[in-house]
């Protein structure tokens, strides 16, 4: 026998036979995707949109998306693996419908509805790995989810916090700059991207730029404005913080943030100082934020900013002269510390009634009740330090 002609004859077979199997029926398809035959289903649904008469009918798409929709949202990894783009198939396929039907026909209506279920069924699955501390895994099904809807703003939240959980910072960049770019990013958002720039990226100038953006967006929020003269001294930028500062007080005089920002700079610009040993530069530098801080209070008594930024220039002015009290010899002790610790007592008391002013604004603040318990310690005041200590102690609690 003429082996060459019995191969051919075989090959001819298994191609009719293929052909007979899948002729491309939709209603077919939709059969065995009723009796959960999905890879049945699938090679039959493949097979009719290559045919032009179906590809043109809305049907034959509604049927490849729900087909497509079983297999991508399966529990049974035998069934997913029947087509690793399942996911992106189904909503292609949903997608199509809702072209071709009318806005209220009840395809569209389904295929509407069945994007959502997809959406859902991915947020749901991601949430409940979330919940188990499964973040790369969340990661996976928030991800899925943004397929079906790739600019809504809760899942590209989700995507973002579990990217930054599963330690994947460049996704949680990626999703919360488009969050940024659709302008639904919360203050919160920005100031993970600020921290990402900044702190994981090394990079200052992005992060300037964020900041000044977050400025813009949240003029409210006080801490973008520190945020940015702390990236701008980071940067050596000083003059160009101050002048920006001095020129916007001069057009805003009764602007408190302004005179708090200004407050900071100084501020901060003396603990540098301080670090460099610069000891008189600091205390001029001490002085002009304590003025910008008075300010700030005059214009806005019940700033509890205000007041306790005031209570801590306090503390770090007096703070000089008891790090030199604790660094003396006993002779030096004996001859210059009494005096030393009686300027550091003045100046302390100095600022309780702007720290006791904070926390009469921000009773619960505890980072407030910490400082001026520290401060009644210091100057031993027992009873005041103890009666605030009771007081941090139940709010730590929760009573």
């Amino acid at each position: 026998m003429n082996t060459n002609k019995l191969f051919v004859l075989t090959l001819t077979l298994l191609i009719s036979v293929a052909t007979f199997a899948q002729k491309g029926s939709v209603t077919k398809a939709d059969s065995y995707l009723v009796k959960s035959d999905y890879a049945n289903a699938k090679a039959e649904i493949d097979v009719a949109i290559t045919i032009e008469k179906n590809a043109t009918k809305s049907k034959t798409w509604f049927v490849r998306g729900k087909i497509y929709q079983a297999i991508a949202t399966s529990a049974d990894e035998a069934v997913t693996a029947i087509d690793s783009d399942a996911l992106s198939k189904a909503i292609a396929a949903y997608n199509k419908v809702l072209e071709m039907e009318k806005e209220n026909s009840p395809n569209h209506l389904i295929a509407t509805t069945n994007l959502d279920a997809i959406w859902g069924n991915f947020i749901n699955n991601g949430g409940t790995l979330y919940g188990e501390e499964k973040y790369g895994e969340a990661l996976q099904n928030f991800e899925k989810a943004l397929i079906v809807k790739p600019s809504d703003s809760v899942t590209l939240l989700y995507a973002g916090v579990a990217a930054q959980l599963s330690e994947k910072s460049d996704k949680t960049l990626t999703y919360y700059y488009k969050m940024l770019d659709l302008n639904v990013a919360s203050s919160d958002v920005v100031s993970t991207l600020i921290y990402i720039e900044r702190a994981e990226k090394k990079n200052d100038e992005k992060a300037l730029e964020l900041v000044r953006k977050a400025k813009e967006l949240f003029p409210e929020d006080t801490k973008f404005g520190q945020e940015e003269i702390s990236l701008l001294l980071k940067m050596e930028k000083v003059e160009e913080a101050k002048t920006k500062l001095e020129a916007a007080i001069a057009e805003d005089p009764t602007n408190v943030n302004l005179h708090l920002n200004l407050g900071v700079l100084y501020d901060n610009l003396a603990s540098v100082k301080l670090d460099e040993g610069k000891k008189e530069e600091a205390r001029t530098n001490y002085a002009k934020a304590k003025e910008s801080y008075l300010k700030a209070i005059e214009i806005d008594p019940s700033s509890y900013i205000a007041n306790f930024n005031t209570g801590v220039i306090y503390v770090n002015m007096a703070k000089e002269y008891y790090d030199e009290v604790r660094d003396m010899n006993l002779k030096d002790y004996d001859k210059y510390g009494p005096a030393k610790l009686a300027k550091a007592d003045k100046i302390l008391k100095e600022g309780l009634p702007y720290m006791e002013k904070a926390t009469s604004i921000e009773p619960d603040d505890l980072s407030g009740l910490k400082a001026l318990q520290q401060m009644y310690t210091q100057l031993k005041m027992m009873d005041k330090a103890e009666a605030i200590l009771d007081r941090v102690d139940a709010l730590e609690a929760g009573q």
